[in-house]
């Protein structure tokens, strides 16, 4: 705050920070370094400071916007993904009130990135293999990155597993961890069932109790021939099911640990490609069934409670009065047959 005309010292001055702190100051006197106010979070403040003095008074007003450094960027991706099929990817930052970041997204060799101010973004890989992401945080003068790569197939097939409790008293929960205990369970499925490296992929997930996914994937460069390759997947998947049944996965995560490796579902996941009909056929074919059942128990009620189908149509020049049979009126015979002489049975 600068004073540039005036009785400095019998000007009073009055700061708005504009996170709700104030300040006053009388007999004002210039400080080299200005006036100090640390902020507790980010966003963008207005600041305003008024001055007055036996001459008169004038306001001032900026706009400051303050931001925080980022300390951490967590990459989420999923770990494998279709070829020509759209993958959600975000990202999380810590803290996570920053106000505004700028994003921006490498894929692959690309030399020119995709920029947002959202944390997610949406992309279609067009080429199988594996591809490197990183994403950048700019906010302020920091910048700060994170990568992780993706396996991109036609097809793959994966399954949950499990650990017995004994991993859980082991584990940190930091990612290098989680990768070097996946690689090691990747090691002991293809010491047990002699399965192509290659074609297996094992990802452990944050968080307890220790829980992981298996995924099968098809062979490198063969996927013109796809037909055959889906057997030959097919097989893959039951020696490694047959294997985590028995028990035979296991590991020695230190001595004296040894870690067993189980199948968390019974049913493997189906091809991730596959048709999406399959819920909306299961709820049609539900909702016919209803509708049958529905259809039959009308019937039956209609059948023990309602009317019989036979009338009788009793005539009269424009007159006609239409009777249930199975509820005939009853007044005396003589009467109505005089009303009504010409009296037709007619049965539907």
């Amino acid at each position: 705050t600068n004073q540039l005309e005036g009785d400095l010292q019998g000007t009073n001055i009055q700061l708005d920070f504009g996170d709700g702190i104030a300040v006053s100051y009388a007999n004002f006197s210039p400080i080299e370094d200005g006036i100090r106010h640390v902020y507790k979070s980010a966003g963008i403040f207005q600041v305003t400071a008024y001055a007055e003095n036996n001459l008169g008074s004038d306001t001032a007003v900026l706009f400051l916007h303050v931001v925080c450094p980022v300390e951490h960027v967590h990459l989420r991706v999923p770990f494998v993904a279709i070829r020509n099929k759209e993958v959600n990817i975000s990202a999380v930052v810590w803290p996570s009130q920053l106000g505004t970041l700028t994003y921006f997204w490498w894929f692959g060799n690309s030399t020119k990135p995709l920029i947002t101010l959202d944390s997610s973004i949406s992309f279609t890989f067009l080429a199988e293999g594996t591809n490197t992401i990183t994403v950048q945080v700019a906010a302020g003068n920091a910048l700060i990155q994170d990568t992780k790569d993706i396996a991109v197939h036609e097809y793959f097939q994966s399954q949950l597993l499990s650990f017995s409790p004994n991993l859980d008293y082991h584990n940190p929960d930091i990612p290098e961890w989680r990768q070097d205990i996946g690689n090691v369970i990747k090691r002991a499925l293809v010491k047990v069932t002699g399965v192509p490296e290659d074609q297996i992929l094992v990802a452990v997930f944050p968080g307890l109790p220790t829980s992981a996914e298996l995924f099968i994937l098809p062979p490198k460069n063969l996927t013109e021939r796809r037909k055959g390759n889906e057997e030959d997947l097919e097989q893959i998947v039951e020696m490694l099911f047959n294997a985590l049944n028995q028990n035979l996965v296991q590991f020695e995560l230190k001595p004296g640990v040894q870690v067993i490796v189980y199948v968390t579902q019974l049913t493997l996941a189906p091809l991730v490609d596959s048709s999406a009909g399959h819920s909306s056929s299961a709820m049609l074919m539900l909702l016919s069934v209803v509708f049958v059942g529905l259809a039959v128990f009308l019937i039956y009620k209609f059948k023990r409670y309602g009317y019989s189908n036979s009338i009788l149509i009793l005539g009269l020049d424009s007159w006609m009065l239409i009777l249930p049979i199975s509820q005939p009126p009853t007044p005396p015979t003589s009467s109505l047959s005089a009303l009504f002489p010409k009296l037709q049975p007619l049965c539907l």
